[in-house]
Parts: C-alpha cells; structure tokens; sequence
C-alpha cells in the first residue's frame, strides 16, 4: 500500500470521529433541552425561564449542519408549545401564544445561522477547491518541467506507477530499451513474468530510496540504479529511477585492482631487495673497517717514531696515508648508519639534553676542516631550555649540516649557525653559507641517499651524499623537519625544526626509507 493511501485512511478515520463526537454533543444539548422543558413544566409550574437554552443545540447544529437547524428548531418549538399548551390545560392561553412566538424566533434563528454557515461552508469549499486546482497545476507543471529535465540528462531516467506499470522513459532509456510506456516494467527490463526478487519495489513504495547495482544481460552493461519516490498530485506514490551506465567504470576499477596486486607483489620484491642490500652493506662494511684498525695504528706507531726515526718526506706520506684512512673510516661509518637507518636498527636516546652544547661540540668536530679552509664559524645560541632528544645523533646532525656548509664555502668565507625558539615548543636550528648554492631542480633530491647533485663537484669536495639522508633521518626521528632555502650563486640556509618535549625513551626507530 502507498503512502497516500495510508494518508488518506488516516484523514477519513479523523474526519468519522469528529463527525461522530459533533452528532453526540447536539444529541446531549437537545435530550438536556428536552428533560429541562418537562422538568420546568410538570416540576416547577412554568415558574423558571429557561427557554433561552434552547438557543445552544440550534445554534449547533446551524454551524455544523447549515439548514438541518431549522429541523432541531422545528422540534424544540413544538415540544415548547405541547408543553406550554398542556400547563394551560389544553387551552389556547397567553402562555401558549408566547410558546408559538418562541419557537417561531428559534425557527428563524436556525435559519439565519444554518444559512450563513452554509454559504460560508460553500466559500470556503470553493476556496478550497481552487486552491486544490492550483496545486494540481503546479504539480501538474513542474512534473512536466521534471520530464524536461529528465529528457536532457545523459543518465536514463523512467517513472514506474504502484502496479509496476512505465509511466515515463527519457531519450536514453528509449533508445536503449525502446519506448515501452504503459508495459509492465519487469517484463521490458527482466522478461518475466513477476517481479524480479531483486527488485526495490516494495522499499520504494514504502518511502525509503535505494541505491543498488544492476548487470544487465541483454545489453551487458552495468548500471548504477537511485530509486526514490515520487508523490503524484492525486497523492499517490510513483518511482522515480536514474540509470547511470557504469560500465567502464567497472572495468576501470578491475583494471586498478588488478595493477595493485601486481604493485603489491612488486613492493614486497622491493622491500627483498632492500633488506639484501642492507646485510650486504652491514656486512662490507664491517669487513673493511675490520683491517683498518690494525693499518691505523702501525701507520701511527711509524709516524710517532717506535720502529725509528723517519724523514720528512716518510712523515709527509704517512700523514696523507691516515689523512685517507681517516677519509675512508668516515666513508664505512656513514654507510653503516645508512643501512641501519634504512632497516630501523638505529638505537636512540630520548632524554633531557641541553641543545646549545651538542651544537658547540658539532661545532669542535669540524674545526679543523673549517681551519684548513680558511672558514670562520660564527654561532648565534639563543638562551634555551634543557629539551628532550638524543644528543649524540642530535650532535652527528648538526655536525653532517656544518661539514655540508663547510665543504661548499668559498675559502676564507664564512658560516652562519643560528638557534632560538619558534612558537611556544619548537627550537629552530639553521646553518648558513655563502657559496655555489643550490638549484631548485636539485634541491628536490638534495636529502635522498647517495644522491649527489654533481658528480665532478662531489669530486672535488670529497662528497658521499650520505651526510644529508642521514640528517633528515634523524632530525624526523626527533618528529621534527628539516628544508633548505637556496639560490646558486647566492649560498644556502638549512633548517631544522625540532620539538622541545618528547616522551623520555630509549627505542629502536626507523626514520629513513629508500628514495624518500
């Protein structure tokens, strides 16, 4: 059953009660009329003057019923007049002639209210059904505004009456299926005999709009169905149903899933690969400090006399040997750090530190490289609260930015370090210098592991692209960030922003991933 119908019961059911409780209540005022006229007569002798009550069932029933007062009025007038013509002992008395005038004004009384009530009933009607002939043009017109717009959409779009009947088909929809207005509409779509078991239906029909799928076999498309209802000016209930071909859509989508499993499949290869070049790193790495310890330390025992005295040209060559060793030590450092970043086996310290030492002591570990380059270092430490980080890779941080800046001033320049607060629990760091500069193009790739922006500069500087990655990794292990703001020719700043207060720990952390 629609909702129109179940609208419309509702309304007859309240309209019977209130007619029924109108008939009840002028019933009550007469029977009360009639018992107050026998009681004033045959009990109290005419001596009480209550004709006056007679007045409320016959204006009751002019309001409600329009003419049929002057039936009530009729009866109690001649109930009044046999009444009074009994008390007068069936004689034609004074007091049976004013019984006649009485019943007389309540007869013209009834009129009176049951003929105003009822040409204004009638106003109202009219009023009523033009407002009703209004509303059903209105409707009337913007359901034909609807089937314009419906007949301009590229979706298919069709309007199916409660017996399941087409009522309406756009363009689309006609040229897919044919023109089948007035069929039933699982038949023209189905070819069948009864409703699909699918179908919506009886959900549509009960208010509800539902959203569904449908593979169509006879054209082997899919469709994106919206049904919802549609109330008609009669007020019965249609469904209103988009058709939205989503059939490339669908195979898209199968196309994507399927290139993901492939990209699934082909990350974890990946992932493979990394891991093997981390052990094998690890492990090359291992192998060629293990022999340059011993190297090392014979080359000092030499440079410091224990196997005789050496010449100066012994000397010189023995400082450049470990001048290389030392070159190449730092070499196996940083890849060891690398493929323990790269594989999450970096172990740090979160604990309170001061900041502005750990940038002093970077600070020391590149004097001598500045020293031999003729490059002032000048440091600007805000006052700082103790924060919470891991000073040692803090500290290796600030040291690769320094070495970084160093490397690439012009001789006998200079290198700006700056820290102070931004916000109320950040610390800024940056490191300024004035040499070649950056291009933005190189910028983007600036931070990536090995990655160098001129292999001939790297060359001449003595680059291995670690030192950066390994910056950035531990700065975002610190849930900070780190950026550089460059122009060639014009030098560079690096920054770094950290947070003051982190949770005090000691964990293994992953804070670099390959290419990232």
């Amino acid at each position: 059953m629609g909702n129109g119908h179940l609208f419309a019961g509702a309304d007859a059911g309240i309209w019977r009660w209130r007619e029924s409780t109108k008939s009840r209540l002028l019933m009550i005022a007469i029977l009360a009329c009639v018992i107050l006229d026998a009681y004033a007569t045959f009990v109290m002798g005419k001596k009480i003057a209550y004709a006056h009550f007679f007045f409320i069932p016959v204006i009751l029933a002019g309001v409600w019923y329009y003419m049929r007062a002057i039936y009530v009025a009729s009866f109690l007038g001649a109930l009044h007049i046999f009444t009074s013509f009994i008390y007068s002992d069936f004689s034609l008395s004074i007091l049976t002639l004013e019984a006649i005038q009485r019943a007389l004004v309540l007869l013209a009384v009834a009129y009176l209210v049951g003929f105003v009530s009822g040409e204004h009933a009638k106003a109202l009607l009219r009023e009523e059904k033009r407002r009703a002939e209004e509303i059903r043009k209105r409707i009337k017109a913007e359901r034909d505004n609807l089937k314009l717009i419906f007949e301009s959409m590229p979706d298919g779009v069709y309007l199916i009456s409660a017996d399941y009947r087409i009522e309406f088909m756009n363009e689309v929809l006609r040229h897919i299926f044919g023109d089948h207005v007035g069929d039933i509409c699982y038949k023209v779509f189905h070819n069948r005999e009864e409703p699909c078991p699918r179908c919506k239906h009886p959900e549509v029909m009960k208010g509800k709009t539902v959203r569904w799928e449908w593979h169509s076999r006879r054209q082997n498309r899919t469709y994106d169905l919206i049904e919802t209802p549609l109330r008609n000016a009669d007020g019965s209930i249609s469904k209103l149903t988009i058709f939205r071909d989503i059939t490339e859509r669908k195979k898209a989508e199968d196309e994507i899933r399927k290139l993901n499993r492939e990209l699934e499949l082909k990350v974890v290869n990946l992932e493979e690969v990394t891991k093997m070049k981390n052990v094998f790193l690890s492990i090359t790495s291992h192998e060629l400090k293990t022999p340059l310890t011993p190297m090392k330390a014979q080359l000092q025992m030499l440079q410091e006399g224990y196997m005789g005295k050496l010449s100066e040209k012994q000397e010189n060559s023995i400082e450049i040997v470990l001048r290389n060793l030392a070159r190449l030590d730092k070499l196996i450092a940083d890849i060891l750090d690398i493929s323990r970043i790269e594989a999450g086996r970096i172990r740090m310290f979160f604990k309170s530190m001061n900041f502005n030492e750990a940038v002093k002591e970077a600070i020391k570990t590149q004097e001598a490289l500045a020293k031999a380059k003729g490059i002032k270092i000048s440091a600007t430490l805000a006052d700082l609260p103790d924060i919470v980080g891991d000073t040692e890779r803090l500290q290796q941080a600030i040291g690769n930015l320094l070495n970084n800046a160093i490397k690439f001033s012009k001789k006998s320049g200079t290198v700006v370090i700056k820290t102070e607060r931004s916000g109320e629990d950040n610390i800024l760091f940056s490191i300024t210098d004035y040499g070649i500069g950056i291009s933005k193009a190189d910028q983007k790739k600036l931070f990536l592991p090995f990655s160098q922006i001129d292999t001939s500069m790297a060359r001449e500087h003595q680059g291995t692209g670690l030192g950066l990655a390994i910056a950035k990794g531990i700065i975002e292990a610190h849930n900070g960030k780190i950026w550089v703001e460059s122009e060639p020719g014009k030098g560079s700043t690096f920054y770094f922003v950290i947070p003051m207060r982190q949770k005090m720990t000691e964990k293994e952390v992953s804070y670099i991933k390959p290419g990232k």
